[in-house]
């Protein structure tokens, strides 16, 4: 079953996702979950406790398009997953994601062709602890590590 939600972008950031889908026979939808995904493989991010959720700039009532998105499961639970590592809404995730990485994804990605539906289905979790604090390592790609640990796993008892 699909999830369906509602979000806000900026008009000209709008018209921008309109006419890359359009080129590239993309759903709105699918072109910012692949967008996200991507920037989330390149992002530096500087992890900061206790920060508030950042949203984006409140520049009027007429500067901002809703925009509905209709997502799979696995979908909406990475961009919540985001939502909730990077500290920001949605709303300011996708206007973050669509100024610094549409353009180098549409380079390195989608002019290449690279867009099937299992280019960044790899997602792994690891709890473990760690001077009694418990933690959760959140993989968006299988790391060797992560590969030699599930071969392990699946291997018969010798």
């Amino acid at each position: 079953m699909n999830a369906e939600t509602t979000t806000c972008i900026s008009f000209a950031n709008d018209a921008i996702i309109k006419a890359v889908g359009k080129k590239y026979n993309i759903s709105v939808s699918k072109l910012l979950v692949l967008m996200v995904r991507y920037a989330t493989e390149r992002r530096q991010l500087t992890l900061k406790s206790c920060r508030n959720v950042q949203y984006r700039d409140k520049k009027g009532k007429g500067s901002w398009k809703r925009i509905h998105l209709q997502l799979n499961p696995n979908e909406y639970e990475f961009l919540m997953d985001v939502k909730k590592i990077w500290k920001v809404s949605v709303a300011r995730m996708l206007e973050f994601c669509i100024e610094n990485y549409l353009f180098d994804l549409q380079e390195k990605v989608l002019e290449k062709n690279k867009t099937d539906n299992y280019l960044y289905n790899n997602y792994h979790f690891e709890i473990g602890e760690e001077e009694g604090i418990l933690y959760c390592l959140v993989y968006w790609g299988l790391p060797q590590k992560v590969l030699q640990k599930i071969i392990q796993n699946s291997l018969p008892a010798t």
